[in-house]
This record gives structure tokens, sequence and C-alpha cells, in this order.
């Protein structure tokens, strides 16, 4: 049975453990943000492997990094961030597959001569990388929480049903229903506390 979760037992923030350097931090991280760099890579024209490799340089570079991380203001979110750092190693991969080419022709050709040398990552908006990386994060956590609660949530947060509907289908009091979706949405800022806006209540 799944353990319900307590808030007086979480531990630090994603981003203070990422900080930290603690392992189970940077295998969330990675959960919630490899597939989105990795996509990212993929959009831009690279190749299945290469994509790979460039994320692993990209969280590299978020490790040597993350110190410098901080939010100021609303969108100053940590997946814009890794964004930016994204398009750079595309830019340098982009770079060096121009420099490889010119080697190979004998002819100074030069990446603005290239067809198409360094496409751009699509420009999905703020709230659609947080949508993203939230539904990442909702797998991680789904298993601290029991599963009337979990549905609970779900049915109201996620598939936007009316609270009475949701409480009559799991027989539970529209009080209850609402406290579940409370702790859940509760955890999930708590994981993205200093990363990315704040999760809806």
């Amino acid at each position: 049975m799944n353990r319900e979760h307590r808030s007086d037992t979480v531990s630090s923030s994603l981003l203070i453990g990422v900080r930290t350097f603690r392992a189970d931090a940077w295998r969330r991280l990675l959960h919630i943000y490899g597939p989105l760099v990795f996509y990212w890579c993929k959009k831009s024209g690279v190749g299945a492997h290469d994509a790979e490799d460039l994320g692993q340089e990209v969280f590299r570079a978020v490790a040597s990094r993350i110190d410098g991380f901080e939010r100021k203001g609303p969108s100053d979110t940590f997946g814009g961030w890794l964004r930016t750092i994204t398009r750079h190693k595309l830019a340098d991969h982009w770079r060096k597959k121009s420099k490889q080419l010119d080697t190979v022709s004998g002819e100074d050709i030069g990446i603005e001569n290239q067809p198409n040398p360094m496409p751009l990552i699509p420009e999905e908006s703020p709230a659609e990388i947080q949508g993203f990386v939230y539904q990442r994060a909702l797998s991680l956590i789904r298993s601290e929480f029991r599963e009337t609660s979990w549905k609970a949530f779900w049915g109201t947060a996620v598939d936007g049903r009316a609270t009475a509907d949701v409480a009559a289908d799991l027989k539970m009091t529209q009080m209850a229903v609402r406290k579940a979706k409370s702790r859940v949405l509760r955890r999930l800022r708590e994981e993205f506390d200093g990363l990315e806006n704040a999760a809806g209540s």
C-alpha cells in the first residue's frame, strides 16, 4: 500500500538537492528534464546517438553552473535556463559538424553557407515546458500517495472534473477530494521550489 505523503518528511527541494550533488536529486532531475533536452536535440536535427551525447554535455554544464542559476522573476525558470544551455551546446555541435565538412571537402564552406546548418529548438512557451516537466514529476511522486488520493487529484486537477462528481465516484466527501488535490499540488510545489513557477492549486 502506498504511504500518504506528509510534508514534514519531505527532504529539501530538488534545486537544493542538485546543488549539494545528492545522487537522488540528480536522478530526479534527469528523469524530469532529460527527455526534454533529448527532444530539443532531436527537433533541431541531431541524430539519436549524438542527442544522447549532447544531453550528457548539457547536464555536465548544469552541474558546473547550477550555483549561478537564480529565479529573480516569473520568467526565470529552470526550464528556460536549461533551454539556453542546450542551444549553446547545439550551436557548438553544428560548428564542429561544419568544420568536419570543410575538412572532408577541402574547401572553406563555412557554417553560414550550409543548408539550415543550425536548426532552432522549437519555441515552446514557458507554460508548455512546465506542463511537460510537471507530467514527468508527477510520475515520480505518484507512489507517495494512496490510490484514492491520487484519483481525487487526477480527476479534479488533470481531467478538470467537478469536485462533486469525483467525490461521488470515489465515495469520498468533497472536502476529502479537495484536501487530496491540495496535498499532491503542495508536494509538486515542494519538488520544484526555486526551479519553476508554482503549480496551480
